[in-house]
């Protein structure tokens, strides 16, 4: 864990759980498809001699620096190029 380092401690036997919740909604065949995330759940596990309150802060930098957890937060533009043939549909 790059955080963990940054942070000069060193937790062992981490584990790291995400879990996606999603459902679809709509028709392929009427063209109004779409998939909606009900929520993300992380769950995340380790061994520390650190005391508590800097096993928080550890917890908390991981999840603010997370890339995943910051585009799905905060909305970003999301970009589709199509390729068909070799030409651009």
């Amino acid at each position: 864990m790059q955080v963990a380092r940054t942070l000069n401690m060193q937790p062992t036997r981490i584990r790291i759980r995400v879990e996606a919740r999603y459902h679809r909604e709509g028709s392929v065949l009427r063209g109004d498809a779409a998939t909606v995330c009900d929520g993300i759940s992380t769950q995340l596990h380790f061994e520390s001699d650190a005391p508590d309150e800097r096993n928080r802060h550890l917890a908390r930098m991981a999840e603010a620096s997370c890339f995943t957890l910051a585009a799905l937060r905060q909305p970003v533009s999301c970009d589709l190029a199509v390729t068909v043939n070799g030409r651009p549909l």
